[in-house]
């Protein structure tokens, strides 16, 4: 078993003794006492271990549904993706308003200062404690804005003020946010230990407050305020904004604790194994998973059908997504024109054969090895002497010449909801050597924040600040990482800058909120995306491709949708919260 921590609530067993005469005044040995959490060590330990274990990190969440990263086998429809989400209809993975959690930290760090443990342990889960909470209230703003700030613990049998029920400025959220997050780095010790990923320390801290500040920069950037400022940052805090991200992201990478990994030789297979190789010298903080009591089912639902115990292939990646990388060389490329019957080429790979690694290791295609054997998804032979798309046939139950008519990890095999509805299918995140597995036994670890997002982030921000030298460093550290050409002072770009977040992240939950805080989802997102469909030419044993719609209908993004609705059942819990604009 790997060497993990087990994120489970503490119930310890007390150790002790009593005389008969005590009998029926025993403590019961099943439960802690309010009395006993705040004394002991371990179990304010546990306390926090707990906190952690419900942090929103999103991990395995399929917020790729949401992008243009992918489809589902399914089909996709929701009320995000076609357009009609309301306050009565909101997708559940996008949802997050958890104010018990902020309540349980609130009871943690009015207490923390009592409690009769070493001033050194106090500062350590104090600033943990604030991390998670500073978090927790971020994930909220992403979805909503402003939203309402309770930093105290409220006696649940007293009427709850007013102040406590109305919705914050988005700018005064952001605020406390990134004072959360100035103190908890204070707080939390500089020594890192390559195992445990899901502790919290003072660069865990000093990274998601560069995220924090750049979520708030971009949507003082490019987002307006509205309702009194219940949404929306003041544009003239832009800079502000992104001076901090910077600032907090170079702390990060000066202190030269952590690297980018570079285990692999093979610019694609480093890729992989980022995710794979875990505790890696990249990753400052981690949702950790074992597969025994702590566990998912990523490769059960997303790895091909074959190798996941007949499940898997539900998640598709979109040829919009895949055209949208960058050649090694930098540039890119229109490859519509090579998607006919007069362009021949060996296998899936070949057509893209010179887009950017990181590709590779995160898409399968035609032709892609796979734990022990080719991905073959081609779904129709074309019989003729020349390729004539009128004489495929592709019928799942026949062959041709002895050969199948469509390939076994096909769209067109039996059992729909099973299959790519792309002709891709998903590499990333699935780990080869442990296939096939049962459901939910998964263990590869989620990273919450690794050192490529600090770079990132710096490149962003400082491109932003027109510190343009400072950017292309930064910006340049991925790009080197990953195999693909430098950008210098004349060719970093916005634009770049959005390709290397979407190919070095891709589904890591991430391009959904980017395009958010970008503003430009109503620009990506209202499409119909596409596919392709792989056709085997058995004359030339070679491949090639017609495009198809990989979804069944136009997404269509609309403009209230850069804010979630506040629900129905909300608004009629607390009257006082003001719904999000066009809703």
């Amino acid at each position: 078993m790997k060497n993990k921590i087990l994120i489970i609530v503490l119930i310890a067993a007390l150790s002790l003794s009593y005389s008969c005469e005590d009998v029926l005044d025993r403590t019961p040995l099943d439960k802690v006492s309010d009395s006993d959490v705040w004394v002991k060590q371990s179990l304010l330990e546990g306390y926090v271990l707990d906190l952690i274990a419900r942090f929103p990190s999103g991990a395995f969440r399929d917020e790729f549904l949401f992008t243009d990263e992918g489809t589902g086998s399914s089909g996709n429809s929701n009320a995000l993706t076609t357009g009609t989400m309301s306050k009565g209809s909101i997708p559940a993975d996008l949802e997050y308003w958890n104010y018990e959690y902020i309540r349980d930290c609130n009871i943690f760090l009015e207490k923390i200062g009592t409690t009769p443990i070493s001033d050194a342990a106090k500062k350590q889960l104090e600033g943990e404690v604030r991390f998670l909470r500073a978090v927790a209230y971020l994930e909220m703003a992403k979805r909503y804005g402003g939203v309402p700030l309770v930093t105290t613990v409220i006696d649940p049998y007293a009427p709850i003020a007013d102040d406590l029920k109305v919705r914050k400025k988005e700018l005064e959220i952001h605020e406390f946010i990134d004072t959360e997050l100035t103190t908890s780095a204070q707080l939390l010790s500089a020594i890192v230990a390559k195992k445990p990923t899901a502790r919290i320390n003072k660069w865990t801290a000093l990274a998601l407050k560069s995220r924090a500040n750049l979520w708030a920069a971009s949507i003082a950037k490019f987002s307006t305020v509205q309702i009194n400022g219940i949404v929306g940052v003041p544009a003239d805090k832009a800079n502000e904004y992104y001076k901090k991200a910077s600032d907090a992201a170079n702390e990060v990478i000066n202190s030269g604790v952590y690297t980018l990994y570079k285990g692999k030789t093979d610019k694609a297979v480093n890729y992989q194994y980022i995710f794979l190789e875990e505790g890696n010298s990249e990753v400052l903080f981690a949702k950790e998973y074992n597969g025994i009591e702590v566990k998912h089912d990523w490769d059960h639902w997303k790895a091909p059908s074959r190798f996941a115990s007949g499940q898997g292939s539900r998640c598709n990646p979109t040829l919009d997504f895949i055209l949208r990388y960058e050649n090694m060389d930098g540039t890119t490329e229109d490859y519509t024109k090579y998607f006919n019957e007069k362009n021949l080429y060996a296998n899936g790979l070949e057509i893209f054969k010179n887009k950017d690694p990181r590709l590779f290791a995160t898409v399968l295609f035609q032709g892609s090895f796979f734990v022990n054997d080719f991905i073959t998804t081609y779904e129709g032979i074309d019989t003729a002497k020349v390729p004539t798309p009128s004489k495929i046939v592709n019928n799942p139950n026949l062959s041709y010449e002895g050969f199948k008519h469509v390939g076994v990890d096909s769209r067109l095999v039996i059992g729909d909801d099973k299959t790519t509805n792309s002709g891709f299918l998903v590499r990333k995140w699935c780990d080869e050597s442990k296939l096939p597995i049962p459901a939910v036994t998964s263990q590869v670890d989620w990273p919450i924040i690794r050192l490529a997002e600090v770079y990132l982030t710096k490149a962003e921000a400082d491109f932003q600040l027109g510190n343009t030298a400072a950017a292309v460093t930064a910006l340049n550290a991925t790009r080197s990482r990953a195999g693909i050409s430098l950008v210098d002072d004349k060719t970093i770009s916005m634009q770049k800058i959005q390709t290397e977040w979407m190919a070095e992240f891709a589904f890591e939950n991430k391009r959904f909120w980017d395009l958010r805080r970008w503003r430009i989802a109503d620009q990506v997102l209202n499409n119909q995306f596409k596919g392709l469909r792989i056709i085997w030419h058995k004359k030339s044993n070679k491949y090639y491709f017609l495009p198809l719609n990989a979804e069944p209908f136009n997404r269509i993004f609309r403009q209230e949708h850069y804010y979630n609705p506040i629900s129905n059942a909300r608004i009629n819990n607390n009257p006082m919260l003001v719904q999000n604009p066009l809703y």
